[in-house]
């Protein structure tokens, strides 16, 4: 429909986002000396969806029977996996490249980032093309002059009286941080299979206050000059909770059986006042 000025509005379509974000995400592991550390950094990724694992010049057999345990159910991440013969074959046709490391000096602290920050980033620069997380060797980590390939550095906040992490630890605190920025991307609940029910609405609220303060009375709770100051005590503890539907329709059905309890043993003995 055109305008006064006879133009047209054309609808745009919403961004969207889907899973190819994360085959878009490459782990490059440099030299690993571990089977079972590469295993375990393949289970990683299964667990968050990523697929795409490089090993440069690994010390070890890849295949090994450890690192084939240690994957568990990520085996296609490892059988999948491309052994390349160095780091720039590794980050070849990526148009972003992130290297972890814990040994920060000064230019490194003024560069490094935190695996939140280059999630976000990565996920965002995924849709033109590779991006590339690499990993250092086990005991040494990445060489000073094998940081100039990479575009920036990310650093794991850890404790500073020790903050190298295990090689698959590292991949999987990267491998979760990605995980997290995708499902926010994508506007998907992190854990959608938990129940999440509604909150009460103050009908419901009104009808559950009612039950109990009924319930309590039966059992003999309020007493005193003036047991009001006891239900408006009650009335806001409760009123600081987000009560869910479901926690209210609990209390309702507590109060019930409280008073059906009283109705069918009548005997009470009033507390002394």
């Amino acid at each position: 429909m055109g305008d006064a000025a006879g133009a047209f509005w054309v609808p745009t379509r919403p961004r969207t986002y889907n899973v190819a974000m994360l085959s878009n995400i490459r782990v490059v592991l440099v030299s690993p000396s571990g089977p079972a550390n590469i295993g375990a950094v393949c289970r990683a990724m299964s667990n968050f969806g990523l697929a795409d694992l490089v090993i440069v010049t690994p010390r070890c057999q890849v295949r090994d029977p450890a690192a084939v345990a240690y994957a568990a159910r990520g085996q296609a991440v490892l059988e999948a996996a491309r052994v390349v013969p160095d780091l720039k074959t590794g980050l070849a046709g990526c148009v972003r490249s992130y290297a972890t490391s814990s040994k920060l000096g000064l230019y490194r602290r003024q560069a490094a980032i935190t695996p939140e920050q280059a999630a976000a980033e990565a996920l965002r620069l995924s849709s033109a093309g590779t991006v590339a997380f690499a990993f250092g060797r086990e005991d040494y980590g990445l060489q000073t002059r094998e940081l100039l390939h990479f575009d920036r550095i990310v650093s794991i906040p850890a404790s500073e009286s020790y903050p190298v992490l295990n090689l698959a630890a590292a991949v999987t605190i990267v491998c979760y941080e990605l995980r997290r920025s995708w499902l926010a991307l994508e506007g998907r609940s992190a854990l959608p299979m938990a129940i999440q029910p509604g909150l009460a609405t103050d009908d419901q609220k009104q009808v559950m206050f009612e039950r109990l303060f009924d319930a309590l009375q039966a059992v003999g709770f309020f007493f005193g000059q003036n047991p009001d100051h006891l239900k408006y005590a009650l009335r806001h503890l409760l009123g600081r909770v987000e009560l869910t539907v479901n926690e209210a329709d609990i209390l309702i059905g507590l109060a019930r059986q409280v008073r059906w309890y009283v109705d069918h043993h009548p005997q009470r003995i009033d507390p002394p006042l």
